[in-house]
């Protein structure tokens, strides 16, 4: 009989991660994915379609640009805009939907695709209340604050594409890399499609009917960023968004390097709930929607960053281990008053809400059957999910 909680015997990754699957054996999808894209895919074959791709569309531009690359000014949305202009040598238009709390190293790394790419951004300044006001709903209703925009950039970029009459938009890099799938779907997905964003990005059974539902001050008029356009529009104007991972070897170990050579910078201190510094920096709120990652998974950053790296045979499991016990699970302070005043909520609200997600199986209840908490308001684990690293 399988236990309620358990880690992939590879890299890590718990069973309990949305549409992770294992095999007989209890390995986990992305590390089958991980050694079919690292030893299997002939990547110079993939280097000639994408070149091939390249040169249709410069022949083809309908309009002033020849792609849109949906961009935060992150490590992948940098390495995105590099092999679109430097490996491509196409004129991108870049299309940025406005994070939920921008920091200051986002916003210059942001400036830094304008500038050091020779490109045009173009990003929507949504409005605020109508964002607050979903993204509330979002931490209401299925504990996460960042459905909108989850949505939004997947949904705004398309948008841009039918207005700007631009049909190819390049994603970063393939989603069988964290195992978000079933096999047979991996290997054979190459372009972005209304199921996948329904299904897999993020949209987790809200729609945008539910949000106005719930909220009768909004209209379809202030929900238009976040509604994903028709499929018969879509084929119409021939948009298709790629993963410009299926074209790319993609190493995060090799990409970072890399960028700084192009200007992008890394935060100067670790983020919280990760050991590492180079990820979710463009966006002030991402530790907390991490943090809810981890209440109810029992997994969040440094699982993801650790388990990569175990993938790649970079480090081992005592020190992945060592790195996800030390980091995660702890509750983001640094914006977390910015987070109450953005949702207009108060502290007895958002403790609430945490609760109400966190997952019984992992977290110790008292006699009453509420939470139990330590120090800095951080639940309590079982065993079960410190035994977890050692089946």
């Amino acid at each position: 009989m399988k236990k309620a909680f358990f880690r992939c015997k590879k890299c890590l990754f718990p069973n309990t991660k949305p549409d992770l699957h294992f095999d007989k054996d209890g390995i986990c999808v992305a590390c089958k994915y991980t050694n079919l894209h690292d030893k299997e895919i002939d990547w110079d074959k993939k280097l000639k379609e994408f070149l091939e791709l390249a040169k249709n569309l410069k022949e083809n531009r309908n309009g002033n640009y020849d792609c849109i690359i949906p961009v935060s000014g992150g490590k992948d949305s940098t390495y995105q805009t590099y092999l679109i202009t430097q490996i491509g040598k196409l004129k991108p238009l870049l299309v940025s939907f406005e994070p939920s709390y921008p920091t200051d190293i986002g916003k210059q790394n942001l400036q830094n695709l304008v500038k050091t790419f020779n490109c045009d951004l173009m990003q929507l300044k949504k409005s605020p209340e109508v964002y607050r006001k979903i993204a509330k709903i979002g931490f209401d209703l299925i504990g996460d604050h960042e459905w909108p925009n989850h949505v939004g950039i997947y949904t705004w970029p398309i948008q841009m594409g039918l207005k700007m009459n631009v049909s190819s938009i390049f994603y970063g890099e393939s989603q069988g890399l964290i195992g978000q799938g079933r096999w047979g779907k991996l290997i054979s997905l190459s372009k972005i499609d209304r199921e996948w964003v329904e299904e897999y990005s993020g949209m987790v059974g809200l729609r945008l009917n539910d949000i106005l539902q719930l909220d009768k001050t909004l209209s379809k008029e202030d929900v238009v960023p976040y509604a994903f356009p028709s499929e018969k529009l879509l084929k119409e104007k021939n948009i298709t968004p790629y993963f410009a991972g299926n074209f790319f070897k993609w190493d995060v170990q090799k990409i970072i390097p890399l960028i700084k050579k192009f200007g992008w910078n890394p935060s100067d201190i670790r983020v919280e709930g990760d050991y590492g510094n180079f990820e979710d920096l463009d966006c002030g709120f991402m530790p907390i929607h991490q943090y809810f990652k981890f209440i109810k998974y029992g997994y969040a950053r440094a699982t993801d960053h650790a388990s990569y790296e175990l993938r790649h045979n970079r480090i081992t499991k005592k020190e992945a281990k060592e790195k996800i016990i030390e980091f995660e699970g702890k509750l983001p302070k640094k914006y977390f008053k910015e987070f109450l005043k953005f949702l207009d909520i108060n502290e007895n609200h958002f403790f609430k809400t945490r609760d109400r997600f966190s997952n019984p199986v992992l977290f110790k209840k008292d006699e009453k059957n509420n939470f139990m908490r330590g120090n800095d308001d951080n639940l309590l684990l079982k065993d079960l999910w410190y035994e977890s690293f050692n089946a």
